[in-house]
């Protein structure tokens, strides 16, 4: 009897071990790895922009893309835009398929970019994240594009309906949801956290002049109006009006990039 019971406390131990270390892997910040270089020596007339990140950099590829148009009617040079996003992944896991995701790196490798356009982080808001993960997160997708002379533009947490999001869960991600707010000491409303933990990555970094960053007021600022006109009923992903307002903010960021020195 005494040599089950200590059989059934190690077997508790190594559970609670285990359990301890999922949670643990789940919550921390990505570790920051050396920068691959990207080998592109594509020689081309063509400025080639990367809209990468979650579900909205995923669903780019089908609506409309207005980037393009707006840039050559502009400045005159021909721009294509390639789009490669993961549907439901927060900005630690869209940086570990940077590194290692084969067909992801394959799509950065094949061609050569002079801007890169970042989706990320609305799936940490959604899944209750800590605001620090974010931000080492996106230091690292920054500093690889950076590395390989890429310019990041940013997108900065948009106004989406998080609590619609949070109320069309299930009730067990609902639980899930109300255990990470309390572990991360995160509102349900958490967009405004981590749009400081991206000016506190930008200032003490030091990428004011490297990296551009599309605030949301400059594109998201009506509230209610915009979860009408600009997104689909789940007032957490863009419909057609959505992209199309979204692209022509980045096309000016990237004309402005290109009349003005760097």
């Amino acid at each position: 009897m005494k040599r089950l019971l200590i059989v059934l406390i190690l077997i508790a131990v190594g559970i609670c071990g285990a359990l301890s270390y999922y949670v643990y892997q789940y919550y921390a910040p990505p570790k920051l790895r050396r920068s691959f270089l990207i080998n592109s020596n594509q020689q081309t007339d063509t400025l080639r922009i990367a809209y990468i990140g979650d579900s909205w950099a995923f669903y780019h590829r089908e609506h409309s893309c207005w980037i393009a148009k707006e840039i050559e009617d502009s400045l005159h040079i021909p721009v294509r835009v390639h789009s490669y996003g993961f549907c439901g992944q927060t900005s630690k896991e869209i940086y570990q398929n940077l590194c290692d995701n084969s067909d992801f790196n394959n799509f950065l490798q094949k061609r050569t970019y002079k801007y890169c356009f970042i989706s990320a982080g609305i799936n940490d808001t959604y899944r209750k994240m800590n605001s620090s993960y974010y931000k080492k997160s996106m230091e690292g997708i920054t500093q690889l594009l950076l590395d390989n002379y890429i310019h990041p533009i940013i997108m900065e947490i948009p106004d989406y309906d998080i609590k619609l999001a949070y109320e069309r869960q299930t009730l067990s991600r609902k639980a899930l949801r109300k255990i990470s707010m309390i572990i991360n000491n995160c509102p349900l409303d958490c967009k405004q956290l981590f749009r400081d933990a991206l000016d506190k990555l930008i200032k003490e970094k030091e990428y004011n002049n490297e990296v551009s960053i599309i605030r949301y007021k400059t594109w998201n600022a009506n509230g209610k109006k915009d979860l009408n006109d600009l997104f689909v009923s789940d007032g957490m992903h863009l419909n057609e009006n959505g992209y199309a307002k979204l692209d022509s903010v980045i096309a000016n960021t990237i004309i402005q990039l290109n009349i003005s020195p760097e």
